[in-house]
């Protein structure tokens, strides 16, 4: 009897190994899909208008859309009735508000798809042991939402209850909030795409450097959302040109903390200096790697490469105007920028393979 449950055993171990990747395959693509969602969403929903520069005020959309041409006049017509509407210039064609309504349609349903795909993907890794290595980034994506909650609770709380702040319109804040979050979750998922979560024990070591790196990274997208919000391209445009600015432009509100969050000048600057601070501190990672850890050149370079990328987008949008193309591009690439930050820790550990990157090998006393 124990010699014919021999096979079965084998067969069931064989088995519960081969699923082990199965399963890691299977998560990497549902994140696939949510990221191909979730990246649709960050560009319809926190994008803020439309690229062609239709977008001043969203529709009001229903679940289901119009489909005859009476229809989409009556909700045409609903949508003229709005005081904004007309505050707004009330000069939109009836083409242009469908194209406006199917914008606001998808950014609604996207939204709503992540919804049911993070409530999905925790009911599945929490339910079904063998996703259950997932969980810890599923928890994660939960997290981000509940701080995004909150960062906009405190936004709101701030605008009416902070004297210094509720002279202001804090709408700026809301997007910068809107950016900072909606990045930070569309590259936590495309990072779980590139390095996928492992059914594996954890080493138990906290790696300090590359949530340092995404830190610094996602402050850097923040003070970009300000920089957009504020449109802080309209009175600086010049490149580098910080010379020919007075020092008082950087400090004209008081208190002075205000020029942070609120002066154009001092927001740019910051933003900028950042941007230089990180791409300074990338080449030296990667000057670093390539001498000391060359297993680690590889994500060194990615990193380099996309800094510099994204410098480069920026300094063009700045140059030229703010095109919408390369403002949404340089956000994109900030994303990707940021993804490789969070992957850091499992890229690290990766051995170099071929070429120069390899490590030359000694002959062990058996040969």
């Amino acid at each position: 009897m124990a010699v014919a449950e021999v096979p079965f055993a084998m067969g069931a171990r064989a088995a519960a190994l081969a699923g082990v990747p199965r399963a890691v395959r299977q998560m990497q693509v549902c994140f696939a899909a949510v990221f191909v969602v979730g990246l649709a969403a960050f560009v319809l929903g926190v994008e803020g208008r439309f690229p062609g520069g239709l977008f001043v005020y969203p529709p009001p959309v229903d679940w289901i859309p119009p489909l005859a041409r009476e229809q989409w006049l009556a909700a045409f017509a609903l949508h003229q009735q709005d005081p904004i509407y007309a505050a707004c210039g009330g000069s939109q064609s009836l083409d242009e508000f469908q194209t406006l309504y199917w914008w606001e349609w998808a950014r609604r349903a996207s939204v709503l798809f992540l919804g049911a795909a993070a409530l999905g993907g925790l009911t599945v890794t929490a339910g079904i042991g063998r996703f259950r290595f997932a969980l810890p980034r599923v928890i994660g994506l939960c997290l981000t939402a509940l701080g995004y909650v909150l960062a906009r609770w405190l936004v709101a709380f701030a605008g009416t209850n902070v004297e210094d702040l509720a002279r202001f319109n804090v709408g700026q804040y809301r997007h910068a909030v809107d950016v900072t979050f909606a990045s930070a979750a569309v590259a936590a998922v495309l990072a779980s795409v590139l390095a996928p979560p492992q059914p594996r024990r954890r080493s138990g070591v906290f790696r300090l450097v590359p949530w340092l790196w995404a830190g610094a990274i996602l402050i850097n997208i923040a003070f970009g959302a300000l920089f957009m919000a504020r449109d802080a391209a309209a009175v600086w445009s010049s490149w580098p040109g910080i010379a020919e600015l007075p020092l008082e432009r950087f400090i004209s509100y008081q208190p002075l903390w205000l020029n942070f969050v609120f002066n154009p000048y001092t927001i740019q600057v910051i933003h900028r200096r950042l941007s230089a601070v990180l791409w300074i501190a990338a080449l030296g990672y990667l000057v670093w790697s390539i001498r000391r850890r060359r297993q680690s050149v590889i994500p060194a370079a990615a990193l380099f490469g996309l800094l510099t990328i994204e410098m480069a987008i920026g300094v063009a949008t700045l140059v030229l105007g703010v095109p919408s193309a390369l403002s949404l591009a340089h956000r994109t690439v900030g994303v990707v920028l940021l993804a490789i930050a969070f992957t850091l820790p499992s890229l690290r550990g990766l051995p170099a393979r071929r070429g120069w990157l390899a490590r030359p090998r000694t002959a062990s006393p058996a040969s």
